[in-house]
């Protein structure tokens, strides 16, 4: 086969273009510090780079879940942590008013007291995180409890639950009814009726301890202390049960973590340019161009009277 310099001039041409072509997907490389700019680069590292990165975006909502979640229970535990101070200053007050040398006089003063109490306690199970009530099951956009009738308010019995992977969804709430008591019925139209309320409602027993104070019987409440305890003891299981979770989300959120550096890394060994090769590549296209260019100096210097000679 006759080889002509138009041949020659051709393919050198050629070989100068794709190696140009190469200095410039090497650089653009270096710039961008991905390997793929469009799927033509490698279609099937694209395909494991999407996955990768719809992994990663579900992994971080997973994340922030379970950082919703123990944000939610640490201000449980904080609320609740209150509504055990709120019972030990009941507890001592109540102590004090069962003595038999306190005056009637006292013991009105005491259940002045014992009322901001009951205040207090309504006011924590009206607690909100994030602008939620975190006493009210499902309703979390409802205040559960009012001051004038907090015995006898029922918060929703659901739960609130988030989702912590795509087959693991965990408690989060606990309902009012579990931490402050059942709620008792309201007095209906008709005969006088007592409202039924359950011996473990929190609310109930402040109120029935303000009216034995204030009618200053003593026996009733010397007899109270042991539903203060029993409150007490109320307030302490569910704060086992939040602690219980705390746990639970701890490692979770390490679970997690450690999720989201193994899909990094195996996203980066697919996507992410390892810088030192990208330079030497670079550097090696580069002196082939200057080879390409420096030969082609001398084929083109070749003309007719040279191959007359």
């Amino acid at each position: 086969m006759r080889i002509t310099s138009m041949m020659q001039n051709t393919q050198l041409l050629r070989n100068i273009g794709n190696n140009s072509n190469n200095i410039m997907s090497w650089q653009n490389k270096l710039s961008t510090g991905q390997m793929i700019s469009k799927p033509s680069d490698d279609p099937v590292g694209i395909g494991y780079q999407m996955r990768y990165t719809t992994e990663l975006a579900r992994n971080e909502q997973y994340l922030a879940n379970a950082n919703t979640g123990y944000g939610w229970l640490s201000q449980t535990d904080s609320v609740l942590q209150q509504a055990n101070a709120v019972l030990q200053r009941l507890n001592t007050l109540v102590n004090q008013a069962a003595n038999g040398t306190v005056t009637p006089e006292v013991r009105e003063q005491i259940a002045l007291e014992v009322s901001q109490l009951r205040e207090q306690m309504v006011s924590i199970g009206n607690s909100t995180y994030d602008g939620r009530h975190i006493f009210n099951g499902q309703k979390t956009d409802v205040q559960p409890y009012s001051s004038a009738n907090a015995a006898y308010n029922t918060t929703d019995s659901g739960v609130y639950y988030l989702n912590v992977s795509s087959s693991v969804t965990v408690e989060v709430s606990l309902t009012g009814e579990m931490v402050f008591g059942k709620a008792g019925t309201p007095e209906q139209p008709g005969p006088p009726v007592v409202p039924a309320v359950p011996g473990n409602n929190i609310f109930q027993m402040f109120d029935n301890i303000i009216g034995h104070l204030q009618n200053s019987d003593q026996t009733a409440i010397s007899a109270s202390l042991t539903d203060i305890d029993g409150a007490i003891g109320q307030i302490s299981l569910s704060l086992a049960e939040v602690g219980a979770r705390m746990n639970r989300f701890e490692m979770i959120q390490s679970r997690i973590a450690d999720e989201k550096v193994s899909l990094t890394t195996l996203k980066s060994g697919v996507a992410d340019v390892d810088m030192a090769d990208a330079i030497i590549q670079l550097q090696l296209q580069q002196n082939v161009l200057q080879a390409s260019l420096s030969v082609g100096a001398k084929v083109m210097q070749m003309s007719l009277l040279d191959y007359i000679r």
